[in-house]
């Protein structure tokens, strides 16, 4: 978990920090041209910004969390190249909101969030995995990954990308899941060397295609070297 009091800073963007090497950050009245450059709406004069090193679905989940206790909306998720030299990606996040009081609290809330659900991010020398599940998925994972409104979503994420073709085929085979979004290094990633995919159906039949995919994936990946770990183990 990362130490918010060794990062304390004057600067009025600033928020605060938390796992996978995330920072948040606030903008309270976003520049005309930053705002024409992005299509970012009028009604939207603050952006809450949460970027990480590391992760996607943990930072996701987490912005899911606070879109429902604040008034904010996802305006950009994007999955860059990254991992810190893994074969997976980091993020960038950024939401809208006609308060900048709302934006902060709103990454608060994120940042705490991370600090939980990157226990779920899990490395090795060369390989990694995220694993995550949810019963109530809210807006927005269901705009990034088509997760349905208030039902049962899990994530299932592993690198190089032919262990994540493993996963996948073990968790569809493991519970009566059904597949709503998914991603190859050239479909919906950016050439990142691993196979995602988002499932649904009953909160216990996601739980456990989780599951089963988290140990296939942990078992395959340790033939590189040692048992994947979570990321607090290398970032707190």
């Amino acid at each position: 978990m990362a130490d918010n009091s060794l990062f304390q800073s004057d600067l009025t963007e600033y928020v605060g920090t938390a796992a996978g090497h995330t920072i948040g950050m606030v903008i309270a009245n976003v520049d005309s041209l930053v705002r024409e450059l992005l299509h970012i709406s009028e009604e939207y004069a603050s952006l809450g910004i949460l970027t990480s090193r590391t992760g996607a679905a943990a930072q996701a989940y987490a912005v899911d969390e606070a879109a429902k206790a604040t008034n904010v909306e996802l305006l950009i998720f994007e999955l860059p190249r990254d991992t810190e030299g893994y074969s997976g990606h980091g993020n960038l996040i950024v939401f809208g909101a006609r308060d900048v009081s709302d934006a902060r609290r709103a990454v608060e809330i994120a940042l705490a969030e991370i600090d939980k659900k990157a226990e779920y991010i899990y490395i090795n020398e060369v390989g990694h995995m995220e694993m995550h599940a949810t019963a109530n998925a809210g807006p927005v994972l269901h705009q990034i990954f088509n997760a349905p409104l208030r039902k049962a979503f899990g994530f299932i994420c592993a690198g190089p990308a032919g262990i994540g073709l493993v996963a996948a085929d073990v968790a569809m085979k493991s519970a009566p899941v059904d597949i709503v979004w998914y991603g190859t290094p050239s479909i919906n990633l950016s050439m990142t060397n691993e196979i995602i995919i988002g499932i649904t159906g009953d909160y216990g039949a996601v739980r456990k295609a989780v599951d089963t995919a988290y140990e296939r994936a942990s078992e395959l990946i340790e033939v590189f070297g040692k048992k994947p770990e979570s990321i607090l183990y290398f970032t707190r």
